[in-house]
């Protein structure tokens, strides 16, 4: 495991920078724009909802995000990464297992590039759930290591089965699916890895 105050500072760097940060927003935008209005309309919401990002690091993709019309609150366990992302976005520490976020207030929850460092996805899962609105959406990665190629873990936290089922538990329900390239992340010459999104939507019944 990195140490992330000690990585913060050239984090994007060795992460493909703006390009892979880019794309993923995209993707994102893509499963979450729509959703959100979508789900703000059916419950009487103002149009401008907010998209909470767990985990958001340095919070380039969070910045990308907001750029594409999004209003995005970045939260983060780390002091160092949390600093970085300072300088772009609203930013607070915090640990994705017990956010510092009331119940149901929330329009759209992120975890790019986190599940898979985790020894149990769930409890991240269950928060997502509980500070999400009805109608609300949650998108994450999934299958990381795997868009690598072989090798890893033999079970991942993040296996898309897996989070599928514990987001149902949590009345999100699997409503769409996207892909994105991962720029300058392929290993020994490889290609560059193609990264999966899963959207969830909140069912309101949890």
């Amino acid at each position: 495991m990195l140490n992330y105050d000690r990585e913060a500072a050239s984090y994007d760097e060795s992460r493909g920078g703006l390009p892979r940060a880019r794309a993923a927003a995209q993707a994102v935008h893509d499963l979450v724009g729509t959703g959100m209005l979508a789900g703000q309309a059916a419950h009487g919401l103002p149009g401008e909802g907010t998209l909470l990002d767990i985990a958001c690091g340095t919070g380039l993709v969070s910045r990308e995000l907001a750029g594409l019309g999004l209003r995005v609150l970045g939260v983060d366990a780390s002091a160092g990464m949390a600093g970085v992302a300072a300088g772009r976005i609203d930013v607070v520490l915090g640990d994705g297992r017990r956010l510092p976020v009331r119940d149901r207030s929330v329009d759209a929850v992120t975890t790019i590039w986190l599940l898979h460092l985790l020894d149990d996805a769930r409890p991240v899962i269950a928060e997502a759930a509980r500070v999400l609105r009805p109608g609300g959406v949650f998108v994450t990665t999934v299958d990381k290591r795997a868009a690598h190629g072989p090798g890893g873990r033999q079970d991942p936290p993040d296996r898309a089965e897996l989070v599928v089922e514990v987001a149902a538990g949590h009345g999100l329900v699997l409503s769409g699916e996207a892909r994105f390239a991962g720029h300058g992340q392929g290993r020994d010459g490889a290609a560059d890895p193609v990264f999966r999104l899963l959207a969830f939507t909140a069912s309101g019944e949890r």
